[in-house]
């Protein structure tokens, strides 16, 4: 009798356990936060939770930030650092198996032959060409660690994409992730993406949870390392970023290693 009660406690064990979860989530206008968010609700629901995602519109990181301390937003994916790890909850299990931290080039059309003759970093370095990027990104800390010159652009990011196609340019490319560049480059045809290097760093994306809300992390990381042990997230992968990736031929390209700072 006691072995049956314990056989039926273990059966019962994960629907006895399953929660009503509502998810606090921003989007993104170029729709780079939907394998994010299938990914989180998906793995959820295959241990038994009811999952209710309600979607805010894209905010300037400042304002996300802002409101991932308040709980306003329960859950965000950034990439993994030392001071986010002390403002908000991590979730240790990487998203992207290292593909957000190799970097490409978003260029204008007609420049790639300034790359050309690029084969370290000490040759990138002396371009001194200035990379675009968004106020208080992880990446112009990276850039500026490796002695290469950035912008940071203030409010919204996405205004480097003219800054960079414009004749009088303040900026000369953006390094952006594999994942990300190749719909970018599509809502941007006036731009192209350099064909030969991919800068590398070893970072990936994390889930980062509200404080205000503990258990949530411990819910979602149970999921998530499921979700990768299932082969659910790998799926999910490929039916978000295969056909994006094919077309850059990563393996192909010029590896330049960039170093991240000890603090970071």
């Amino acid at each position: 009798m006691r072995a049956l009660i314990l056989v039926l406690l273990i059966l019962l064990a994960p629907s006895a356990l399953a929660a009503d979860i509502t998810l606090r989530m921003m989007t993104r206008r170029d729709g780079q936060h939907e394998y994010y968010h299938r990914l989180l609700a998906d793995a959820l629901r295959a241990q038994g939770h009811t999952v209710t995602l309600l979607a805010s519109p894209e905010l300037p990181a400042t304002r996300r930030n802002r409101m991932l301390e308040t709980g306003e937003l329960n859950v965000h994916w950034l990439l993994r650092s030392k001071q986010r790890d002390g403002m908000y909850l991590q979730v240790p299990v990487d998203l992207t198996k290292g593909l957000i931290g190799q970097r490409l080039l978003l260029i204008p059309r007609g420049t790639a032959g300034r790359f050309a003759a690029v084969n370290n970093l000490a040759d990138f370095q002396a371009l001194q060409l200035r990379a675009g990027m968004g106020k208080d990104w992880f990446d112009v800390r990276i850039w500026q660690a490796n002695q290469l010159p950035v912008l940071e652009q203030p409010g919204d990011w996405q205004l480097l994409y003219r800054m960079v196609s414009t004749a009088d340019r303040q900026i000369n490319y953006l390094p952006r992730g594999a994942l990300e560049i190749v719909s970018e480059q599509q809502a941007h045809p006036e731009l192209e993406i350099e064909p030969r290097l991919v800068l590398i760093y070893d970072r990936d994306f994390v889930f980062y949870v509200s404080r205000t809300d503990p258990q949530l992390q411990k819910t979602i990381t149970e999921a998530l390392r499921a979700a990768k042990a299932s082969g659910l997230q790998q799926r999910l992968m490929d039916q978000y970023f295969r056909e994006q990736l094919q077309p850059l031929q990563l393996p192909k390209r010029l590896s330049i290693q960039l170093t991240v700072p000890d603090d970071l």
